[in-house]
């Protein structure tokens, strides 16, 4: 831990962090963060199912890029992937997952089979550059030079994903229509769940009495984003829907 703190400085304003649990220390690492109150993830990492399982015993309680970046699933070690289905891990709480629903990240196959292992605990993440709403064509990122490909980002004359360029919008209608779940449990896992794995729920991710008005309104049938606010003021709005029919707002918005 104390070599942790030498090359990152001070922790107070670290809420989380993705740590290899097969990493010399590590366990005690995500130990003592989590006794800080800091989230750790397991992920970018090459662990074994069972190290996985000691991680989240340490205080784990979230997955990294499901998919991506880790050893690939086999029928005799899944890896951090069959953490999804572990019966040696804590049954008391929740083990959350992030993942990248772009259709580029991760086969529809899997997106469904991950949430058949565990819908409670998926969390949509774009994983998205700043080439996000670009046009296609080739765009220099900081040192990197990014070609926009349609719906991914790869880096120039490579078929190497550096980030996507999915909204998040985008990923709740992609995981919507792949795995035929309800508009509910789309959205869901766009705001209550990473609300609960941040320990945020009570004000955040929910329309809940007292919650935070921080509100994006939806067409009901195809999600379009009609509008967003933020400590109940409206920071944006498309100018497609120009006005609101309040006296029926079930043809008008689906809110979250």
């Amino acid at each position: 831990m104390k070599s942790v703190e030498e090359i990152y400085g001070n922790l107070d304003c670290i809420a989380m962090t993705t740590i290899a649990p097969e990493l010399p220390q590590a366990l005690e690492v995500i130990q003592k963060l989590t006794d800080r109150g800091i989230i750790v993830s397991l992920g970018h990492s090459t662990a074994s199912i069972a190290e996985g399982e000691k991680g989240v015993w340490s205080g784990a309680s979230f997955i990294t890029h499901l998919f991506n970046a880790m050893l690939p699933f086999h029928h005799r070690d899944p890896g951090l992937v069959g953490l999804l289905a572990s019966d040696q891990i804590p049954k008391d709480r929740t083990l959350f997952y992030g993942i990248i629903a772009d259709g580029n990240h991760t086969h529809p196959a899997t997106t469904r089979i991950a949430r058949r292992a565990n819908k409670e605990g998926v969390v949509l993440v774009t994983d998205a550059c700043s080439a996000m709403g670009l046009i296609d064509g080739v765009h220099h990122i900081g040192q990197q030079v990014v070609e926009i490909q349609e719906t991914k980002a790869v880096i120039q004359g490579t078929n190497t994903l550096c980030g996507s360029v999915a909204t998040m919008i985008s990923c709740v209608h992609y995981y919507w229509k792949t795995t035929e779940c309800s508009i509910v449990e789309a959205l869901e896992a766009a705001t209550l769940h990473p609300a609960k794995l941040l320990g945020i729920e009570k004000h955040k991710g929910t329309l809940e009495f007292d919650s935070d008005a921080d509100l994006v309104f939806l067409t009901p049938l195809d999600l379009q984003v009609k509008s967003t606010y933020i400590a109940g003021k409206c920071v944006y709005r498309n100018e497609k829907f120009n006005s609101f029919d309040w006296s029926n707002p079930k043809l008008n918005h689906t809110p979250t």
